[in-house]
């Protein structure tokens, strides 16, 4: 009367954390922080470009080297905040590795 279904056990094969940290490691270090550098770059770049815009732009130009200002502001803080989340992320999975 009953069906009888084979019970799929989890396999109890554990997750090696120095297998997974030297995995992501090189992840992190040879492509994720160059693409970070590169944008902070990037980032300060157009705060310059800003700055310049609104030292020698005069009137007609204040409003727009404002908003480019801002934009670099905010670009620099954002890969500032991706660069500590890498950091940790690199650091936590880093420490499985020993």
């Amino acid at each position: 009367m009953f069906l009888q279904l084979p019970i799929a056990y989890a396999q109890s094969s554990s997750v090696n954390a120095t297998t997974f940290g030297n995995a992501v490691n090189p992840i992190l270090t040879n492509i994720v922080d160059p693409i970070i550098e590169l944008m902070f770059a990037l980032a300060i770049v157009v705060f310059a470009y800003g700055v310049l815009r609104l030292v020698w732009g005069g009137e007609e130009g204040r409003a727009k080297a404002k908003i480019s200002m801002l934009s670099g502001i905010i670009g620099i803080f954002i890969m500032t905040a991706a660069w500590g989340i890498v950091y940790l992320v690199s650091n936590t999975v880093g420490g499985f590795v020993k």
